[in-house]
């Protein structure tokens, strides 16, 4: 009689899907659990309504117990890490698809979607393995071709990469193929791509795009939403400037007030204004990411004599004072992350020459009471990190505060991240502390760089992690203090 009860009931939540009723169908499923507990295609069909709705996290519980009631099953354990990499699980993702693959190893499909999920998960070298594995299954399929390149990039392999792409036979633009060329030194190439898929502002449609040369009238270039960009390219705007009669900046609100303070810059309007007036007056407009190939820039054009970007006086003075800077020993600011940790700055624990001063807007729960001079400290550190307190980057004004603080601060040691890239356009001494698989900024080799040249550059090996660098961060930081 059960059995019935749950076939009808089945039976109407097919009706219902089928009518994208997924609130429906999904309470009717569950009805049909409570008469049948372990009925797995009443969990299945749950779980692929809620996903069909739009509630991935409530696919996952009707996956998860699924993939208990009957483990082993390659579509329960494929299907779940299909809704776990929608709700950003990617390590649990990864692992789903992995045991989907020990039961269907000839698969290339899954073997491609491990490999995504892995690079999603910032499993790079995993990731490379799976498509690997994936392109041995099935070596003429592009889209594994087009993965194995984006996981060789990511994996600070840029040569494969680009024969990787190459061998898609797409020859259309693309960010990551543009990051393998720039840090191989095909600048040429690297910046084109940049410039090819850099989407126009429906307002440039009234002007003709820059072609690099002189123009006697404005030039408005407009700036994309990540700020780390606008950051590594700021370079390219005095240069710019140099060719045209005035340089007008358009990017989102909150990097106005920044942006203000970059060299080169006539005028900032934020994306959200009218630009009629401007565009009115303009003789050409040109994407930031596109200024470098349309000015012929190579790496060394990125050098400056100069810092390109100045803090606001009054901030300056405001976050110096909240952390007595200037006096006694001598204060340097720290950026975790990306493969360091809080853990990981054991190393600096019981170093009592200098302080430390966490750079970064943190939680509330991250920070403690504490007797340093701006009264706050972070909190599940192995050493002691000042924290200039919660109002500190509190604005909708992007990274004020960080630049007026890193203009007080000694020196630096960061992980690559916009304070680091903040404090080598301000030309403050620091020390970058880079993946094997560093960005084009910082090149393949050496301990400097063009672009900031204030920084010294030391490189994660193949072994060690990034806290392995934070010794020798220490020797360079205590010479550039002697000096």
């Amino acid at each position: 009689m059960t059995e019935t009860v749950v076939d009808q009931l089945m039976a109407r939540a097919a009706v219902a899907e089928a009518s994208h009723k997924w609130i429906e169908a999904v309470a009717l499923y569950e009805v049909a659990l409570v008469r049948s507990p372990d009925h797995v295609p009443a969990m299945l069909g749950a779980a692929a309504a809620a996903r069909a709705n739009g509630d991935h996290a409530r696919a996952v519980v009707f996956l998860m117990r699924a993939d208990r009631t009957e483990p082993g099953r390659a579509d329960i354990a494929l299907a779940l890490g299909e809704a776990l990499a929608a709700t950003s699980r990617l390590a649990e993702a990864a692992a789903a698809f992995e045991r989907a693959r020990a039961v269907r190893p000839l698969d290339a499909g899954l073997a491609a979607r491990l490999g995504r999920a892995r690079l999603a998960a910032g499993d790079a070298a995993g990731a490379v393995s799976a498509f690997e594995t994936a392109l041995r299954l099935d070596p003429a399929e592009p889209k594994v071709l087009d993965g194995l390149g984006s996981a060789l990039a990511a994996a600070g392999r840029p040569l494969e990469a680009v024969e990787a792409f190459r061998r898609t036979g797409d020859s259309g633009p693309r960010a990551d193929r543009a990051a393998a060329l720039l840090v191989l030194g095909d600048m040429a190439g690297g910046f084109a791509d940049l410039d090819a898929i850099a989407t126009p502002p429906t307002w440039t449609a009234r002007l003709p795009a820059w072609d690099g040369y002189p123009l006697d009238r404005p030039l408005v270039v407009w700036t994309g939403a990540d700020l780390l960009d606008l950051v590594a390219l700021a370079p390219a705007l005095p240069l710019a400037r140099s060719l045209v009669a005035d340089l007008v900046l358009v990017t989102p609100r909150p990097f106005v007030r920044l942006a203000s303070a970059l060299a080169g810059v006539g005028h900032v309007v934020a994306d959200t204004d009218d630009l009629a007036d401007w565009v009115e007056v303009a003789g050409a407009a040109a994407p930031l990411v596109g200024l470098p190939h349309r000015l012929g820039l190579t790496a060394g054009s990125f050098a400056s004599a100069k810092p390109l970007l100045t803090a606001e006086p009054m901030l300056v003075d405001r976050w110096g004072a909240r952390l007595d800077l200037g006096r006694g020993r001598p204060a340097i600011g720290l950026q975790w992350g990306g493969g360091l940790g809080l853990a990981d700055l054991a190393p600096l624990a019981g170093i009592g020459d200098l302080r430390f001063v966490a750079l970064e807007r943190l939680p509330s729960t991250m920070l403690a009471r504490s007797s340093a001079p701006s009264g706050w400290e972070v909190t599940g550190t192995p050493v002691r990190v000042e924290h200039p307190g919660p109002d500190y980057e509190a604005g909708v004004d992007a990274r004020v505060d960080c630049a007026a603080l890193l203009s007080r601060l000694d020196a630096v040691v960061a992980v690559d991240s916009l304070p680091l890239r903040l404090a080598g356009l301000l030309g403050r001494p620091g020390v970058a502390l880079l993946p094997a698989a560093a960005n084009w900024l910082w090149k393949l080799e050496g301990d400097r760089t063009s672009a900031y040249p204030s920084l010294s550059l030391l490189r994660q090996d193949a072994i060690g992690g990034l806290s392995a660098l934070l010794p020798v961060a220490l020797q360079r930081v205590r010479e550039v203090l002697r000096s």
